[in-house]
């Protein structure tokens, strides 16, 4: 498998510095960064057999890799940071105003801390461990990753895989929900509608034959995998940041948009999850004791603190619904909004906007020919896992929050020698 890497990074334009496997802990990034690449997979593993450090294994691997950070920055190597990661700063010095303010008391404030933050530190600390010529080589391990789960969702699919009866709406028959290792049909969709453009993306910019192959195959089973978990957020995220990158960047989008949608609008099951968000009755169920009451739930609890929240980890996260502080909001936004008011939200979205406009900027304005496939692939990863986050907690799912920064990161630094490679 390495040699097969070795390979691709020798056919891509793209070519390594001759000094980058030489810089100190070259080998540790690289394996780190295997490990979060196949986040899933690994997390399951340990998880289900029980491994040594089955729920801490990432934060010692961001440990590690904060440490080789550390080492290279004290032997002189001063990087370009990206432009968002000044606006990071802020919500994470902000977050931890919140939690010292608070006075915490128990493990939940402390633990709402760093899932709100810990990821971040993902994408923050690559410019000082990852040289942009070797970026494709990890999208490439990304790829892999990411073919192995989509066809373990087909599987799923095949197999009729049992599902709890919650995850289908009253009178509703679909086959099954696919979910993967991940547990949960809104996280491998999120995961996938991230994933499927960048497939998508490799197969234009890549001219190897046989690994064009495997991105049509990932593409193919991706897309596949999105459907059969019938969430509708995943759909609609991807949906809709299509949309936009076609309206804005290139019109021919819309043509494989059109061809998606009316291959899901004639499948029964789908069509029906489709138009069941039209129907009076979801909007009235919504409104009593679904998302829209929850997210009226929210603005209540900011209402009382509205700059600062009712505190971390103390509405609409795991955390907050796991010691009955509130419900689960089924927002990223909301959750932020309740736990640390308008401040935290305008600080967290603030951070997104800056990535959005450094990817337009460095990534997306550089890129021409077939390598303007691959950086729109990434924007719309990108705008589709902040569109789905309006309805969903994604955030807060360790895989999603480590795949989007990674990928973010990744494709920045790709964008800074687009200029200088031969596209």
């Amino acid at each position: 498998m390495q040699v097969f890497f070795k390979k691709f990074e020798s056919s891509s334009p793209l070519r390594s510095r001759p000094d980058s496997q030489n810089r100190f802990g070259a080998n540790i990034v690289r394996w780190c960064l295997y490990l979060l690449l196949a986040y899933p997979i690994v997390d399951y593993a340990m998880v289900r057999y029980g491994l040594p450090f089955d729920h801490s294994w990432s934060s010692i691997v961001l440990v590690l890799l904060a440490l080789v950070a550390v080492v290279r920055y004290a032997q002189g190597y001063r990087p370009e940071t990206f432009f968002w990661s000044k606006f990071a700063a802020w919500y994470i010095v902000f977050c931890l105003a919140l939690l010292i303010i608070g006075t915490p008391s128990s493990n939940v404030d402390y633990g709402a801390f760093f899932i709100d933050v810990k990821y971040i530190f993902v994408g923050l600390l690559l410019p000082y461990l990852v040289e942009p010529e070797e970026v494709l080589s990890y999208l490439y391990v990304g790829a892999v990753v990411s073919l192995l789960l989509g066809l373990d969702g087909v599987f799923q699919y095949i197999t009729k895989v049992p599902i709890p009866v919650g995850w289908t709406d009253v009178g509703e028959h679909v086959r099954t929900r696919v979910f993967s290792v991940f547990g949960s049909p809104a996280e491998f969709g999120a995961h996938m509608e991230m994933a499927v453009p960048l497939f998508l993306g490799l197969f234009v910019y890549d001219q190897d034959s046989r690994r064009r192959w495997l991105y049509a195959l990932g593409a193919i089973a991706g897309l596949a995998t999105l459907l059969f978990t019938y969430d509708r957020g995943s759909w609609l995220g991807l949906s809709l940041a299509a949309l936009c990158v076609a309206v804005f960047y290139d019109r021919r989008i819309f043509v494989g948009l059109l061809l998606a949608l009316l291959v899901a609008w004639f499948v029964p099951s789908i069509h029906h999850r489709i138009v069941d968000l039209f129907s009076p009755v979801y909007w009235m169920k919504s409104s009593a004791g679904g998302r829209i009451m929850r997210w009226e739930t929210a603005f209540n609890r900011m209402s009382r603190n509205p700059l600062f929240g009712v505190g971390l980890g103390k509405y609409g996260g795991g955390l907050a619904s796991v010691y009955h502080f509130s419900i689960y909001s089924d927002n990223y936004y909301a959750k932020i909004l309740g736990e640390s008011g308008l401040v935290g939200l305008v600080l967290f979205v603030g951070m997104h906007l800056a990535i959005v406009r450094e990817m337009v900027q460095t990534v997306v304005r550089r890129a021409t020919g077939a390598t303007r496939y691959l950086a729109l692939g990434g924007l719309i990863g990108t705008l589709s896992m902040l569109i789905h986050s309006f309805v969903e907690n994604l955030f807060e799912y360790s895989a999603t929050a480590v795949f989007y920064f990674l990928m973010i990161g990744l494709l920045l630094l790709w964008g800074r020698v687009l200029d200088k490679s031969k596209q």
